[in-house]
This record gives C-alpha cells, sequence and structure tokens, in this order.
C-alpha cells in the first residue's frame, strides 16, 4: 500500500470505504488472569515495562503502584505511594517514575528492588507521565491544571512547567520528530510540544473526537489516534496536523494503545474494548470485545502481543489479558 503521506496528495480512504474493502472483525481469545485478592480499588493508566517484561498498573483507590512479571503472568510486588494514576519507564537507568495525585508528587522507585528511593514534589495533583529519552527528563500533567512540569531526575527537581492550551490527559513522544503529543480534553485539541525548548508549538484540533482522552502513536505511518469520550477515534497526520479520517469506538475511552505488529488499536472503555484495524492507506472498525465495567486502560506486551487491562469486580482486582486471532 502507498504511505500516508502521498495518499494525503491525492485522497485519503475513509473508514467505511477500508471496511467495505476487507469487511472482517478483528478477534480475540482470553488469556492470563491474573487476581489480587481483597482489592477493590480502581486502576489508572496502564504500561508495559518491555525491557524487563513487566505489567505496570497504577491503581489509584488502592494507593499502590502494581508490578506484574509477563513470563509468569504472577504479581510481583505492589508499592505504597499513595494514589497511583500512571507510570514512567526508564530505559536508561534502574528507576520508575510513578505519578500520585493527591500528595502532588513522583515517587521515584528502584526497578529492581521495587522500593521508593526519591520523592519529587510538584505544585499540584498529577497524572499522566512520561520519560523523554533524548534530553532524559520526566514530563508529567497538571491534573484539571494547564500546564505540563519537567522534571530532571539527576536532580530530582522540577525544572521548568510547560504551558498548555487547556486540561491535559494522556500523551506520547515520538522520538522520529523528537516531539511530545498531548490530548487536551477541554479543547478538542492535541498540543504539540518541542522538548528541546519545552514550549507547546502546535495545536491540532482532533474533531469529530471531542474530549479526547487516549491517544497513541504510529510513527512508522506519521499519525496519532486520539480517542473521543464520544465514541470517536481521529487519525491525525503528525506532518500536517490534520484529521485526515475518524471512526467508530465504544464511548468514554480512557486509554488506547497501538500494535505495530497486529496493527489494530486497542481502545478501553466501559465493559468493552473496541478494536481498529490501521494501514497505510486508511483504517476500519475491527468490532469489540467484552472487558468490564471498570476495565478502562489498555496496554499490549511487544513480546507476547497480549493485550492486557486492569479491574475490579468489587470483591478482587484483576490483570487480565487476550490475545488476537490471525
Amino acid at each position: 500500500m502507498k504511505s500516508l503521506p502521498h495518499i494525503l496528495a491525492v485522497s485519503v480512504l475513509t473508514a467505511s470505504a477500508v471496511a467495505s474493502a476487507t469487511g472482517q472483525n478483528a478477534t480475540v481469545q482470553p488469556q492470563a488472569s491474573i487476581e489480587i485478592p481483597a482489592s477493590k480499588g480502581k486502576f489508572d493508566f496502564l504500561r508495559v515495562d518491555d525491557k524487563r517484561h513487566r505489567l505496570l498498573a497504577a491503581h489509584e483507590n488502592d494507593g499502590t503502584a502494581d508490578y506484574f512479571d509477563l513470563g509468569s503472568n504472577k504479581l510481583i510486588g505492589r508499592v505504597k505511594v499513595g494514589g497511583a494514576v500512571d507510570n514512567a519507564v526508564d530505559p536508561d537507568s534502574k528507576y520508575y517514575y510513578v505519578s500520585v495525585q493527591e500528595d502532588q508528587r513522583v515517587a521515584v522507585l528502584d526497578a529492581a528492588t521495587l522500593k521508593e528511593v526519591k520523592s519529587i514534589k510538584v505544585d499540584g495533583p498529577t497524572d499522566a507521565i512520561i520519560y523523554e529519552p533524548r534530553n532524559h527528563m520526566v514530563y508529567v500533567t497538571h491534573d484539571e491544571g494547564a500546564n505540563v512540569w519537567v522534571i530532571d531526575p539527576a536532580t530530582a527537581k522540577v525544572v521548568t512547567s510547560i504551558e498548555v492550551p487547556g486540561v491535559p490527559e494522556f500523551m506520547v513522544y515520538d522520538e522520529s520528530t523528537d516531539r511530545i503529543y498531548l490530548n487536551i480534553k477541554s479543547a478538542d485539541t492535541v498540543a504539540v510540544i518541542d522538548p528541546g525548548t519545552n514550549k507547546t508549538v502546535a495545536r491540532w484540533a482532533t474533531a469529530p473526537a471531542t474530549q479526547p482522552h487516549g491517544l497513541a502513536l504510529d510513527s512508522a505511518h506519521h499519525r496519532i489516534f486520539s480517542a473521543g469520550a464520544n465514541g470517536k477515534l481521529a487519525v491525525i497526520d503528525t506532518t500536517s496536523g490534520k484529521v485526515v479520517t475518524s471512526v467508530p469506538i465504544t464511548a468514554k475511552v480512557d486509554q488506547i494503545a497501538f500494535d505495530p505488529k497486529s496493527q489494530l488499536v486497542f481502545c478501553a472503555g466501559p465493559d468493552k474494548m473496541s478494536m481498529v484495524r490501521v494501514a497505510a492507506d486508511g483504517v476500519e472498525a475491527a468490532g469489540d470485545f467484552a472487558t468490564a465495567a471498570t476495565a478502562r486502560n489498555v496496554a499490549v506486551d511487544a513480546k507476547t502481543g497480549a493485550v492486557w487491562s486492569t479491574y475490579t469486580d468489587g470483591k478482587s482486582s484483576f490483570a487480565r489479558s487476550w490475545m488476537p486471532q490471525k
């Protein structure tokens, strides 16, 4: 298939056009289920540490950062940090960075021992967090604020604060462009941050996706996927900043994940997860599968292709996986 930038100069296939060309839904097979007994707390963002082959769960109401070994499918540790909402993985060193919302701080954990070794204070409640590998900085969003804090982990201090055009949600770093893309849920916008200058350098509209939460990157085809709470997934070309197409998904999605091997975007909402099949020249809705009412996060294990989410049934909590079928 042709590359997306070339297609943009000619035409872009709509989601319905691609669907009519293929007409097939994706399917999944249930895999592992890992129980945390006597746990009723809700989870926030989910990540995978590819280097150590671990699932990193922010267990907000339990006030823990939970870590699972994806080789043995076992819980290996729960670290009491307070209301954890996200984990950042530092592939350059031995640390995890956990955003602890109500305590207004970032907890620094030794990845080997799963012990807290530092605490970095900020001046507001935290939310999404990433580690930017080129400048070796940590970026954490201000929950319900309008800024992103930049932390130097070497000094364990905030070095600057970046103004953004509204309330931030999820963010991703694109190494190919050296840009951070950040959903702004209050403005139906993606903010583009240059980590070299720590400035917001562009704003891209996400319409028809509104109140965008989940965000994922397909760097090979120069695009991002932004999931609106209204049940629309916008596909944005990162060379132009324009929405080139959109596709319906389940409503109230909180987190999404793109798997470059299966070429599927997984969109986690209450009770079900939508799948979107992508290609260089378009996207198509590829069906939904049942999850749980509180399973609103998702991460993909790059090694196996397993799709993970975490949830509670009111008595216990679970990390559960599904495997896409060819």
